[in-house]
């Protein structure tokens, strides 16, 4: 596997697929706010056509604030170049390589900041919930999407009780189910 230095100023937006490998505090969100910025103004896809994924509800909400905040900025800086003014930022100078006016720039942005309660940025389990009830006839689910689990111990612990009552009433395998596990919790633990 061929690994390059990722700069989020030049990476083709559309090469196939970009792995992001970095630890807490490396740029990772700052990075894909910059993903966001450039798909918007660099190819025209709306917000409502790209989708963020990740895992906690802080971690979502802190991109969501720097996406936000990242687009805004932009549009400041795009009506910077409109007067005369540097942009002071390198996806704006840059875009205008790509062939895209100044006026279209502009549209593209303030839509995207507009419409920005359309933009897909979920947890992991927001966007099961989402697609499970956005197709809830395609997945043979209802229209009301099961619950998914954060934790499942209460489930497992149901589970062994279950199990426990089920074969501690046999005074044939009690021994063996003690052996392994010495009361439910046990059980529910492994």
């Amino acid at each position: 596997m061929k690994t390059e230095p990722f700069d989020v100023i030049t990476v083709p937006l559309r090469k196939g697929v970009n792995l992001i490998e970095a630890s807490a505090g490396t740029g990772k969100t700052f990075s894909i706010a910059a993903l966001f910025l450039r798909f918007v103004l660099e190819e025209g896809i709306p917000l409502s056509r790209i989708l963020a994924v990740t895992y906690t509800v802080a971690a979502t909400q802190e991109l969501k604030d720097r996406i936000r905040k990242r687009l805004r900025e932009a549009l400041a800086a795009l009506r910077r170049t409109s007067v005369g003014e540097a942009a002071n930022d390198p996806v704006v100078e840059r875009f205008p390589e790509r062939g895209i006016s100044l006026s279209e720039g502009l549209r593209r942005l303030e839509l995207a900041v507009q419409s920005f309660d359309e933009a897909q940025i979920f947890t992991i389990h927001g966007f099961c919930l989402r697609v499970l009830r956005d197709h809830a006839l395609e997945s043979g689910q209802g229209f009301d999407p099961p619950e998914l689990l954060g934790n499942d111990l209460d489930l497992r612990r149901a589970m062994a009780a279950d199990l426990w009552r089920a074969h501690a009433a046999d005074a044939a395998t009690v021994a063996d189910l003690e052996a392994l596990w010495p009361d439910p919790e046990a059980l529910a633990a492994d």
